[in-house]
Order: C-alpha cells, then sequence, then structure tokens
C-alpha cells in the first residue's frame, strides 16, 4: 500500500512557509503522495450539507485562507523531486474543461509527471451560486468535463459536440508527460460517484469509509467495471481518511486510524485486505507543529513497520 499526505492550504494553517516546509518532510520520511484540497470561496451563510461528517458541517470559516489547489501544487513541485501531487479533489464544475486541461497538462509538465487528477462534481451550492456554475447539472457537466480532458491529451484535433460543451478546431500543447493523460481519481461515495469512478476514471478516491464498507464499494467498483468491459488490472482504489496517533489506547468503536501506533497499524492492515492501494492521511492537527509530529509518528511507527 502507498501512503500520502494532505496539506493544510485551507484554513489557519495555510502558509507558504509552512506549506514548502512540510511538503520537504513528507518526501524526506518516504510517503509517496502529498495532497491539497479545494474552494474557491466561502460563503458567509452555507445551508448546504456536508456530506462527509456526522455534523453535516466543513468546518472552515468564511474568512480564513484558501489556497488555490493548481497553484500550490506547482509552488510545492518546484520545491520536491520524487513525491506524486493531487488534489483531493478538485470541483470540476468550478472551471472551464480547456482551461483546467491546460492547468492540469502544465503542472504534469513542470512536476516531470507526477500529478494525480482526483476530481469531484461538488456539494456546496453557495458556492457554485458564487462562481456562476451550474449546481443542478454538475453530474452531466462533470462527465462532459472529464471526457474533453481526456480528447484534449490525447487527441491531435479536438472537436466535441456536448450538451453543455461545444469545442471546436483547437490543437492542444503542451501534451502532459503521463500518457495517454494524469490518472482520474474520481472522488465519492455515492452510486453516480462510484460509476463515474468505473467508466471514466482511472481510479477511485473513496472519503472517510470503514474497512467493511470500504470493501463492499471495491467489489461494486468491481462489477461495473467488468460490466463496462473494462479491466480492473491497473484501476487504484484510494481513500482519504483522518489519522491521529495516541500514547492511550482508543476506545472500542473509534475511528479507524485513530489511537495507538499497534491499533492504526491494525487498521492498516484491514484496508490492505479490503483492497486498498493508496491511503490518503489527513492528520488531525491545531497547527504546522502537530501535523509535522503526526506525519512523523506514523512514518517511524506504523510504515516503518510494514
Amino acid at each position: 500500500m502507498d501512503f500520502g499526505v494532505v496539506l493544510p492550504n485551507l484554513g489557519g494553517t495555510a502558509d507558504p512557509g509552512a506549506l514548502l516546509h512540510l511538503a520537504r518532510r513528507v518526501e524526506q520520511l518516504g510517503y509517496n503522495s502529498l495532497w491539497v484540497s479545494d474552494h474557491v470561496v466561502l460563503p458567509v451563510r452555507v445551508e448546504s450539507r456536508y456530506p462527509y461528517s456526522a455534523a453535516g458541517t466543513l468546518g472552515l470559516q468564511p474568512e480564513e485562507d484558501l489556497l488555490e489547489p493548481f497553484t500550490t501544487l506547482t509552488f510545492l513541485a518546484g520545491a520536491t523531486q520524487r513525491v506524486r501531487l493531487g488534489i483531493s479533489v478538485q470541483v470540476l464544475p468550478y472551471r472551464h474543461p480547456v482551461l483546467n486541461a491546460k492547468m492540469v497538462a502544465t503542472l504534469d509538465v513542470l512536476s516531470g509527471g507526477r500529478f494525480i487528477f482526483g476530481v469531484g462534481v461538488g456539494w456546496m451550492k453557495e458556492e457554485f451560486d458564487a462562481l456562476g456554475a451550474d449546481y443542478n447539472n454538475r453530474g452531466p457537466v462533470t462527465d462532459e468535463h472529464l471526457k474533453i480532458y481526456k480528447a484534449l491529451c490525447s487527441q491531435e484535433e479536438l472537436s466535441y459536440q456536448g450538451v453543455h460543451y461545444q469545442v471546436e478546431g483547437i490543437k492542444f500543447f503542451p501534451k502532459p508527460i503521463q500518457m495517454p493523460h494524469p490518472p482520474i481519481w474520481v472522488g465519492g461515495n455515492s452510486r453516480r460517484a462510484l460509476l463515474r469512478a468505473a467508466t471514466l476514471g482511472d481510479g477511485w478516491h473513496g472519503v472517510r469509509l470503514r474497512p467493511i464498507e470500504l470493501g463492499e464499494l471495491r467489489n461494486r467498483l468491481m462489477r461495473l467495471r467488468d460490466e463496462n468491459s473494462l479491466p480492473w488490472e491497473g484501476f487504484d482504489v484510494s481513500l482519504r481518511t483522518s489519522m491521529v496517533i495516541t500514547d492511550v489506547p482508543a476506545p472500542e468503536g473509534r475511528t479507524p486510524m485513530t489511537g495507538t501506533a499497534q491499533q492504526v497499524l491494525d487498521d492498516v492492515a484491514q484496508y490492505e485486505g479490503s483492497g486498498v492501494d493508496h491511503m490518503v492521511l489527513g492528520p488531525r492537527a491545531r497547527n504546522l507543529g502537530e501535523t509535522q509530529l503526526a506525519v512523523e509518528r506514523f512514518a517511524d511507527e506504523v510504515m516503518a513497520r510494514l
């Protein structure tokens, strides 16, 4: 199993120097990837429910810093050499597909072919409204976005006529280093997200699932790939999850990937048995020091024992 770390490009610790330091430390410790998240603005009043927390809230305030993911990853690409760079996940309907494909290809070229394209449809209607984006059709818009992205990366001259986008008679250079394109990992746990991952993606990026839940969704993905005559080999299963290592054992019923190093090590084994190829860790931390300590402890006390 490969391991990555989510860097805090959103919120109170979104500081350039801190991100640079942490990215270099993540690479030194032997992690396989580093990730950033995507929000453009946070409206003052949000009624949309965040789907990945019991409270239904994101946990960020409108006045907190939100560093744009492509700009942030390009900044970090120049300070690293080996570690892969991903977005967990970019909300595709916020941006035009041709411009977005240009940013993907540019980042892949500048990083030497290290980009992983994590994508999603989004959930916050108020942010869609602020950007003039189509919330109600975000699923079909995302599907067309991905088809245009693939075509731009692989075709000599693009001609695409869809319901939401029409692109005619353009050439697209430079092509990305990774061919036919940087891998697409579709985020989300819903039925439609799984179908999109299986049919348009090169991988799936699940969020905060227990091992048994993840195993069930992985089996569904395998069936969907088979039904669409697509190979399972080479399709990546990834999971974004929180992580904290404690000195005292966490009680029964704890959240996976929280507790002592041994408890977390046991969780990793269960996730591996459920079919996870790449685990993306979001350290529970209040500041840079706690974040760095968390990734160091995981590397020293868990990764070193695998």
